[in-house]
């Protein structure tokens, strides 16, 4: 009995230190820290912040970072970028607008048309990246580009009033229960789908080995260029989704829509601990660093800030969030 003690308490103190050296060496544990920390100093200091309301304007405030961001991390994991997803999402809610209103579709056939559409743009900068060796940040600053023009022509530069009927509108519009948006119900779907996928399926397995080492992906039988293709067809989809979910709800499109919007998914992906060198990244960091940007812009909304310091926070923010990566990597190394 004597010696069995001690060895008890040597297990359970080596599996005390596993379980800190996991948790310590997280790539969300800084984001997990810096979202309690911007929590707890708006809760104290900023007046209105902790009213039911706001909290659960905040959840909606992000829901579309945090659906579109879902995507640019599968592409960042993968080690590329996307710098088209705000373009997208414009162009996408325009379509999705006109089929309503001006070809008369079905709002079920108008969202699997914008889906497709979103995909398929997805499918030509995937394939424009990986059969033809463009770098994905070149060919989706050219989509960027492109995409905004389209949305202005189609348009005219002016916003679209869709035709929107009461179904569609509950469905993704509406309040889900009590004052919880539905907005926010559609992003936890997602992330909860697509973190499952990332962590506990064959292809979220091959998405980490292609941003990880393309070359040992590729040796390993793993079709690296289809993974990554994959991922900018699913981003352009998540684009559809939220362009989709943002005409329902306020029944209209702007071809302006998602401008500079890609600054703040890249931003949320980012703090959320994901490499822009690849193989690294989860949905559970990139719902914290959409949290962080969301707690962010809402205290300095409160405080009366001017409106212009917001774009200077989130820039500030990524660059913070590339720094402590490196800090947390550094530390990771030093502890195995």
């Amino acid at each position: 009995m004597t010696a069995i003690a001690p060895a008890v308490e040597r297990r359970d103190r080596d599996a005390g230190v596993g379980i800190m050296r996991r948790l310590f060496g997280a790539h969300e544990f800084g984001v997990l820290v810096a979202t309690a920390a911007i929590f707890l100093f708006c809760a104290l200091f900023v007046d209105k912040f902790l009213t039911s309301q706001n909290l659960l304007s905040v959840a909606q405030q992000i829901a579309f970072i945090g659906i579109i961001g879902t995507g640019m991390t599968l592409v960042v994991i993968a080690g590329e970028i996307d710098l088209s997803v705000g373009s997208q999402y414009g162009l996408l809610s325009v379509v999705m607008a006109y089929g309503l209103t001006e070809w008369s579709m079905p709002a079920g056939l108008a969202a699997a048309v914008v889906i497709a559409l979103g995909a398929a743009i997805g499918l030509v900068q995937g394939l424009v990246t990986t059969v033809f060796q463009v770098p994905s940040f070149v060919v989706t600053l050219a989509g960027l580009a492109i995409l905004r023009g389209f949305a202005l022509l189609l348009t005219g530069g002016e916003p679209i009033v869709a035709a929107v009927s009461k179904q569609y509108h509950g469905l993704v519009g509406d309040s889900a229960v009590g004052s919880l948006a539905v907005q926010t119900v559609w992003m936890a779907a997602i992330m909860l789908a697509f973190g499952w996928m990332l962590s506990r399926t064959k292809v979220g397995f091959d998405i980490y080995a292609t941003g990880g080492n393309v070359k040992a992906a590729v040796n390993a039988g793993i079709r690296a260029n289809r993974m990554k293709i994959l991922c900018f067809c699913l981003t352009g989809a998540l684009c559809g989704l939220a362009a989709i979910i943002l005409v329902g709800w306020l029944g209209s499109a702007n071809p302006l829509t998602g401008n500079g919007f890609e600054l703040n998914v890249i931003a949320a992906v980012v703090v959320g601990g994901a490499s822009l060198s690849g193989g690294v990244g989860s949905v559970t960091g990139t719902l914290f660093g959409a949290l962080v940007a969301g707690l962010i812009v809402n205290a300095l909304v409160l405080l009366g800030v001017d409106g212009n310091w917001q774009q200077v926070a989130t820039g500030a923010l990524i660059l913070a969030a590339v720094l402590v990566n490196r800090l947390i990597a550094t530390r990771q190394k030093a502890m195995r």
